[in-house]
């Protein structure tokens, strides 16, 4: 017997707009490696500038941005700010992205014809 499967809820456009504004902090390549080094614990911004190779102004900027989106948080300690992930779900849409990203690449390499040791024709 075939189960059905549970139909996900409509959302409202304002759950929408908050949907959307998350996807945007999350889809900048900028940001994203600024989350990258977070995954590794808490970090001072002195630390995401050397780790990431950014300017510290462009780091400041990407991290109001994940801050404003709940995504981390921000602790001072003296004269520093450390920022961590506050927002757990992140690492894991990571992982979830990753893994899937993973299988398609892998299904689409597996397609290929191998080629390794091949010559070819002078080319």
């Amino acid at each position: 017997m075939a189960r059905k499967r549970a139909r996900h809820p409509v959302l409202s456009p304002q759950a929408l707009e908050l949907l959307s504004a998350r996807f945007r902090a999350l889809g900048d390549p900028t940001r994203l490696r600024i989350l990258n080094t977070l995954m590794q614990g808490e970090c001072c911004v002195g630390d995401l500038v050397e780790s990431t190779g950014l300017e510290q102004p462009c780091v400041s900027r990407h991290l109001i941005v994940l801050r404003r989106e709940g995504i981390l948080s921000r602790r001072a300690e003296g004269n520093r700010a450390y920022y961590r992930i506050e927002d757990t779900t992140v690492t894991r849409l990571f992982g979830l992205v990753c893994g899937g990203l993973s299988e398609r690449l892998s299904e689409e390499l597996d397609a290929l014809p191998d080629y390794r040791g091949w010559r070819g024709a002078g080319i």
